[in-house]
């Protein structure tokens, strides 16, 4: 715990807004709706009155002892506060790709900052970055941080709608910040470091200042997704609003912009953005996931830190966990929340149709001390695989291609990287025909990023790429709606 005293706020103030103003981060996953319970205070002295939607996610003796939803409170005056400590700055990203971890050592005398160039996949949850010898290619080192963007919610719908309500600069800010980190890590001076940056289109409007208010709704152009220069970056990219440069990066560092097989790429993470295709022909698409795969929306949800919970295996009602770094348990993040749910299934405490054993339907599967699993989460888990389903089948329908006609299926993302497959296919995120195909690509937006930092002249193929790769309106095609409803049931033995 923290201690921080905000000094005289305008009468009646939003806790969490001022908060944000003073650059005091909190992973407000719900973007301030006071759903998650995510951005909890403790008063020091004189708490206010706990707002009534508030009360649900303490306990008597937490609200008597100044407990309140940041969210949810206004404060006047001068406040004290203590605040948790933000584990999620421990945050393990991802930073490997395709079966090899991105860290060499390639250095051979003095060099300078001019040498490098520094390579970054800026996610909506987590960001990467590797410092890269301009000579040689190689990476020198790699660090990775949490998106502290998070405090205006885990999702792009919530980072746009912050933008467009005036919260524009508080997130180009944020980021920005977040990039001068990683440069200082990396033994750079961010003022004069070059930059090379992947993202998904959302998130490289907020690092340049630009509005999202076109990104949202209909036709839904954004402002600028070409490969251009911005300050001291260069931006990679993208194909549209909802499929950006991180799916350019991952197709060029496939390979399968050259490869005469049929492949799938598949992001798992909050924007569910897939590819399928070869050097002939390619279909893009952009499914609304959510945040569950990467602990977002979950009760006892945390990002891919030191305790959260990755591993679960349950027999005969008897839960055996393992957490990240064999540290206490905290809460789960994306591969434990899979795990979960599949050995729930398993066990029969869920159904097919997710409902809960009665015996845990109201207060959730204990899994460790203090942490459990609801029937909330087993839903936002539901919700997020069928849409990744709906939109994989839908995408390879459009393209003309069953499943065995597709070669590989690679997975996108930290959670791709680390997911057990036998689990994914066992609760129906991913179909049985892809057993045996699947190959974990890890942070594959950045292994792009890499690639274009050690040899600009690869430019030109990121921008065909970009051009070429078709795209599927899932929210427009017929056979979405009614996939997706069918997918929202787990498989049956």
């Amino acid at each position: 715990m923290r201690q921080i005293t905000i000094e005289s706020p305008a009468e009646g103030e939003n806790l969490l807004e001022r908060l944000r103003q003073d650059q005091v981060y909190f992973p407000a996953h719900c973007g301030g709706r006071g759903t998650c319970g995510k951005c909890k205070v403790r008063f020091i002295s004189g708490a206010p009155e706990p707002s009534e939607d508030g009360k649900r996610f303490f306990s008597e003796e937490e609200l008597a002892s100044g407990w309140r939803l940041a969210c949810r409170t206004t404060v006047s005056g001068r406040v004290h506060l203590e605040i948790p400590e933000a584990d999620e700055d421990e945050i393990t990203a991802s930073v490997s790709f395709f079966g090899s971890k991105a860290a060499e050592s390639s250095s051979d005398g003095e060099r300078t900052d001019s040498d490098y160039v520094i390579a970054v996949d800026i996610g909506t949850t987590t960001l990467a970055a590797a410092l890269v010898d301009r000579q040689t290619g190689k990476i020198e080192q790699t660090v990775t941080s949490v998106n502290h963007q998070r405090a205006f919610g885990t999702d792009v719908v919530s980072r746009m709608d912050a933008s467009n309500r005036g919260k524009g600069e508080l997130l180009r800010q944020s980021i920005c910040q977040d990039l001068a980190a990683l440069a200082e890590k990396l033994g750079q001076d961010p003022e004069q470091a070059a930059f090379v940056v992947s993202g998904n289109t959302t998130m490289q409007h907020l690092l340049q200042g630009l509005s999202c208010e076109t990104l949202g709704v209909a036709p839904y152009n954004p402002v600028d997704i070409s490969m251009h220069p911005y300050q001291n970056m260069l931006m990679m990219p993208g194909i549209s609003t909802f499929v950006g440069a991180d799916i350019v990066s991952g197709i060029v560092a496939s390979g399968m912009d050259e490869s005469e097989d049929v492949c799938l790429l598949v992001d798992l993470g909050t924007n569910g953005e897939m590819v399928i295709g070869n050097k002939e022909k390619m279909l893009s698409a952009s499914t609304a996931a959510g945040p569950a795969f990467e602990g977002g929306n979950i009760s006892c949800g945390v990002a891919g830190v030191p305790g959260a919970i990755s591993e679960v295996e349950i027999s005969g009602g008897t839960p055996v966990i393992h957490t990240i770094q064999d540290a206490p348990a905290i809460g789960l993040c994306g591969t434990g929340v899979l795990e979960t749910v599949y050995e729930l299934l398993k066990d029969e405490l869920i159904d097919e149709t997710g409902l809960m054993d009665d015996e845990y339907f109201d207060d959730g599967f204990p899994l460790a001390e203090g942490i459990v699993f609801t029937s909330q989460d087993v839903r936002e888990v539901q919700l997020a695989k069928s849409a990744v389903r709906a939109g994989i089948e839908v995408l390879l329908k459009e393209y003309g291609i069953s499943y065995d006609g597709v070669e590989r299926v690679y997975l996108a993302g930290g959670f791709g990287e680390k997911i057990n497959q036998e689990k994914a296919i066992g609760i129906g995120l991913l179909p049985e025909e892809f057993d045996g195909k699947i190959i974990p690509a890890g942070n594959s937006s950045l292994a792009g990023a890499v690639m274009l930092a050690g040899k600009p002249e690869m430019a030109e193929r990121f921008v065909r790429v970009a051009e070429f790769a078709g795209e599927i309106a899932l929210a427009e095609n017929p056979a979405f709606n009614d996939l997706y409803m069918d997918h929202m049931f787990f498989p049956e033995e």
